[in-house]
């Protein structure tokens, strides 16, 4: 997961204090998509409330529909 998911090889040029810092942030992220993977597999009904607090979900909604609106208009 930090491999390939959290990409800590591109960081191998950082000072030691930067990589520190960035292995203990991608630690706890690569620790979070480990769990809702796991979890998905298991319970693929469980709500997104129950891993995700309420602020967490604003900025993945807000994220995906800026994701998904369309780039140009259709004419």
């Amino acid at each position: 997961m930090l491999k390939s998911g959290c990409r800590i090889g591109d960081l191998a040029h950082e000072s030691a204090q930067r990589l520190r810092r960035a292995m203990g942030i991608n630690l706890v992220i690569a620790w979070r998509i480990m769990l809702m993977t796991l979890l998905g597999r298991e319970t693929p009904e469980l709500a997104a409330e129950v891993l995700f607090s309420d602020v967490e979900l604003r900025t993945l909604r807000a994220y995906a529909k800026k994701k998904i609106s369309p780039t140009f208009t259709a004419g």
